[in-house]
């Protein structure tokens, strides 16, 4: 019996932790650009270490930078604030064959005890659809906040729009510049000279965290779009991200909305480990009987 255990608390080891680490699930950067992705912990992790992992599967991934040793390699740097209880990571000068899935991770040590973290995919591309803004974005509750979408001069007379939710394709539009251009706490401008209009969103709340959408309507064709994640945290602790490099999205984009679900591979090493569990188990079982019963054959 002794084998089967050893085998199950080493696989046990290779499975991510207790799901206290949160990011967003996706970001799209513009080739040449900057990005800072936040990783946020619970208390409990505040005195651990963090690291920044790349690689498909976090069995295999490779540690770029630890929040315990030189905290800036190359283009990629490690920030810790325990008092926030939030990491972050900056990468800059990214290029296309950094389009990969990395990992907000936690160290957790000791033998049987797994390391905590969460995925993220990054997709670098050279094109920014026309659209672009900032990256991340965070607000104080109680606060203002207004975003600047940038356009390309060939929508200059298109009508521009502000959309909230957690897709592209079901997202619910909140002002457009071709009607009341202020609703409720939200309010949007359009600067054709300046090839920018603005959205204000005022009283932020932490229902108001989600995913956004710069837009632009295009007549007969697929609007283009930039996402925006924006998060609402008490007023002590919210700065706000603008990286103008950043996020490009078209009608197909994932989301960059924050989740705790299980990874796709996390899931996978389960299902192998459960098939594994049940073939020991049954050759267990056959070796049991074969020993209370010496006489039987197969």
């Amino acid at each position: 019996m002794a084998p089967l255990l050893i085998f199950v608390l080493f696989f046990y080891t290779l499975l991510p932790g207790n799901n206290s680490v949160t990011t967003f699930g996706h970001l799209s950067v513009r080739s040449g650009g900057s990005l800072t992705i936040p990783c946020f912990y619970d208390q409990e992790y505040k005195q651990h270490v963090k690291y920044w992992c790349k690689g498909r599967l976090w069995t295999s991934c490779s540690t770029l930078v630890r929040s315990d040793s030189p905290q800036s390699k190359s283009d990629v740097s490690i920030a810790d604030d325990p008092d926030q209880l939030v990491f972050t990571v900056t990468m800059t000068n990214l290029q296309e064959k950094d389009s990969d899935t990395y990992w907000c991770a936690v160290e957790i040590g000791g033998f049987g005890t797994m390391d905590d973290c969460k995925s993220i995919s990054l997709t670098v591309t050279a094109d920014t659809y026309g659209v672009w803004t900032e990256s991340l974005l965070s607000a104080g509750r109680g606060g203002s906040v207004t975003i600047s979408c940038h356009y390309d001069r060939r929508y200059k007379h298109h009508v521009k729009y502000w959309c909230k939710g957690y897709h592209w394709s079901t997202c619910t539009i909140m002002v457009r510049s071709d009607s009341p251009q202020s609703k409720g706490e939200v309010s949007i401008t359009d600067d054709p000279d300046q090839l920018v209009f603005s959205v204000t969103m005022r009283n932020l709340q932490e229902k108001d965290s989600d995913t956004y959408w710069c837009a632009v309507e295009i007549h007969g064709a697929q609007d283009v779009a930039v996402l925006l994640p924006i998060t609402v945290l008490e007023a002590t602790q919210a700065t706000t991200t603008q990286h103008r490099d950043l996020i490009s999205a078209t009608k197909s984009s994932t989301t960059n909305h924050p989740t705790n679900k299980t990874s796709p591979s996390t899931l996978m090493v389960l299902l192998v480990i459960l098939g594994l569990l049940v073939l020991l188990g049954a050759l267990f079982f056959v070796t049991w009987s074969r020993s209370r019963n010496p006489n039987h054959k197969l």
